[in-house]
């Protein structure tokens, strides 16, 4: 150990592995002290400016990691807003044509509500007035008459000359 750290432990506390022995639980001196310990233990033998680089060239290549990973997390952010917004705008336009498309029928509704009012009265105006017999109709009756005259006429003859 170096005269540093031989200042550090005091002469008159037992070793760690003395403690175990005896059952003791180390205290918060002692654990403080075996953190310390092992803390120089590990640089015992490595430059401490060594150290240092090498620590300084690992977080830079965690901190590089770091920046790429947010930027490529930045890049889908901008994308999926960008799908979003064309989204939005796509639902925006769909909605408009449905509300045109829903006044148009509302439109189309009433033309036809109208049509039908309109039917129906010339329907109960054409009830309410007795029909008029046309030149047509009184040919079509005086030819159904005929017809009827001329058949019994035939059935009789035919009877007189059976009954004969």
């Amino acid at each position: 150990m170096t005269e540093k750290e031989n200042e550090l432990i005091p002469r008159d506390q037992h070793l760690p592995a003395a403690e175990e022995a005896s059952g003791k639980k180390p205290g918060l001196v002692r654990g403080a002290r075996d953190f310390i310990e092992n803390t120089f233990a590990s640089l015992k033998g490595k430059d401490m400016n060594q150290a240092v680089e090498e620590f300084t060239s690992e977080m830079t290549l965690v901190v590089e990691g770091l920046s790429e990973d947010q930027s490529a997390l930045r890049r889908d952010v901008d994308s999926a807003s960008a799908q979003l917004t064309m989204l939005e705008e796509k639902v925006l336009r769909q909605e408009k044509d449905r509300k045109a498309e829903a006044s148009d029928s509302q439109d189309e509704i009433k033309q036809l509500k109208k049509r039908l009012e309109s039917l129906e009265k010339t329907l109960k105006e054409a009830e309410k007035k007795p029909q008029k017999m046309g030149l047509g109709q009184i040919l079509r009756q005086a030819t159904w008459m005929v017809g009827i005259l001329c058949v019994s006429w035939i059935v009789v003859t035919v009877l007189k000359l059976i009954g004969r």
